[in-house]
Order: structure tokens, then C-alpha cells, then sequence
């Protein structure tokens, strides 16, 4: 039940990144305990006491956007953003704003496995219940996130062209150029992990990462380290690509 109240959060906190969660239900990771200690002078607005109740409610809250904020004309219900300023709202009361989009197109294939990377997006995110921080703390493994931070949302193509099924072990770190590293045990989320691909298919799966004084020294590039490839059976195929997969946040 723990493992799929995770998921149901994972789900609803990345909306904006997929159009719908059925390649996550598969996903067999368990949260690690959150242990990032980034605290900031805006992170301690909600007190252990709000946060403790909110993290009881998750599993069924919903916020209501105002009719006000629905009204805007940069407002997205679906969570589609296309152009930058347009904004949407997670159930648990989260803004999700456009901030930027990369529109090129990034490939890397290794061991018959091939990776795409379809979309990046960076979004401004505005925390404004103590649910919306409780469910980004929660997803992205940090213990304190401040009241306004940022993210990138990356969704992403596997291709098995081996003649069998395999396991992916999901990515192993994302690094940026200002020096910061993200696993999914530290500010990374990841909806591949434990999935299986069948032979000569495909896949999509999303990455939403925590980027870190973004607004003040902006990540421009991510450079993605992509995990170990099995059988169905826990034999391992490959130690996944020798190289990163480098993508232009510009």
C-alpha cells in the first residue's frame, strides 16, 4: 500500500510531464528515506505540525483552484503547457508555471537499447499548501523544499531492439553543469524503473528533477547517466550506456 500511495502521489505531482500513469504502476523502486538537508530561508513557512497533518491527507486531497486563477487566460486545466508563462495546478495545490521549453530532439543508443529524449521542460513551482510541499518533498526525496523552486519535467523514449524482453533499472544520476547531482534517492524522480520493455518495442517514462538556486544561477545543461539493463529473469544485459546523454536546457 506504501509503494502505491507513492505512486498515486508521483502520479498526480507530475501531471503536467504525461498525458497518464499506466507505465508507472510497474515500477517496483521503493522511495528511499528522504535525507537532502537543502534548506533555504523560505523552506520552514509550513510547521512540523501542518506538514504532519498534510502528509495524513495526501492520499485523497484535492485542491480547488480558484475561480479567479481559473479565469486567467494563461491558465491550463490539462496541464499541457506549451508556452512559457502558461501555468497549471497539481491536486495538491502546487502552480506548476511554463518557465522554459527545449525544443531539440536528444539520442543515444547503446547494447541495442536506444534512448530518446521527446521533451524538456523547466517549470517554476509555487507551493501553496502545505500538501503541495508535503507531496514535492515526498516525490523528490528532500526534507525541506522552499516555498517557490524549480524543476525539469524530461519525458522520455526507451527502444528495445534486443529479440527478448527486458528490465530497466531505471537512471542512475542526472548531473548539471552548476554542479549539482540527482539520483532517485536525492531530488530525482524516475517512472522507469523496474519497468519491462518487450522485444523490438517501445516505452515512455518521465523524469522530474529538483533544480537547485535555479533562479539565481540557471542549470543550462543535464547530463543523464542511464542505469543497468536485465532479463526478465535478473540476468544483466548490459551496464547501460558508456556514455551520457547530455541535454541542452537553452
Amino acid at each position: 500500500m506504501k509503494k502505491r500511495r507513492l505512486i498515486i502521489i508521483l502520479c498526480a505531482f507530475i501531471a503536467v510531464g504525461v498525458a497518464g500513469c499506466g507505465n508507472q504502476k510497474n515500477q517496483s523502486k521503493e522511495k528511499a528515506e528522504l535525507s537532502a538537508n537543502m534548506q533555504n530561508s523560505s523552506s520552514a513557512s509550513s510547521s512540523t505540525s501542518q506538514k504532519s497533518h498534510a502528509a495524513k491527507r495526501l492520499g485523497d486531497y484535492q485542491y480547488k483552484v480558484p475561480k479567479k486563477v481559473a479565469d486567467d487566460k494563461d491558465y491550463v486545466k490539462d496541464g499541457n503547457l506549451t508556452t512559457p508563462k502558461q501555468f497549471s495546478y497539481d491536486r495538491f495545490g502546487t502552480e506548476q508555471r511554463l518557465a522554459k521549453v527545449a525544443t531539440s530532439n536528444f539520442n543515444l543508443s547503446s547494447d541495442n537499447v536506444s534512448y530518446k529524449i521527446d521533451k524538456v521542460r523547466v517549470l517554476k513551482n509555487t507551493a501553496k499548501t502545505p500538501e503541495a510541499k508535503t507531496a514535492a518533498e515526498q516525490v523528490l526525496n528532500i526534507n525541506h523544499i522552499p516555498d517557490i523552486y524549480y524543476t525539469f519535467v524530461l519525458n522520455y523514449t526507451v527502444t528495445n531492439n534486443h529479440h527478448f524482453q527486458i528490465a530497466l533499472n531505471g537512471v542512475q544520476a542526472v548531473k548539471t553543469d552548476t554542479g549539482q547531482t540527482l539520483t532517485t534517492a536525492d531530488q530525482l524522480s524516475d517512472s522507469s524503473a523496474g519497468n519491462k520493455i518487450p522485444a523490438n518495442e517501445s516505452a515512455t517514462f518521465v523524469m522530474n528533477g529538483y533544480l537547485y538556486d535555479y533562479q539565481s544561477k540557471p542549470t543550462k545543461k543535464l547530463s543523464i547517466n542511464f542505469g543497468s539493463i536485465y532479463t526478465t529473469n535478473g540476468k544483466k544485459v548490459s551496464s547501460g550506456p558508456s556514455r551520457l546523454l547530455s541535454v541542452n536546457l537553452n
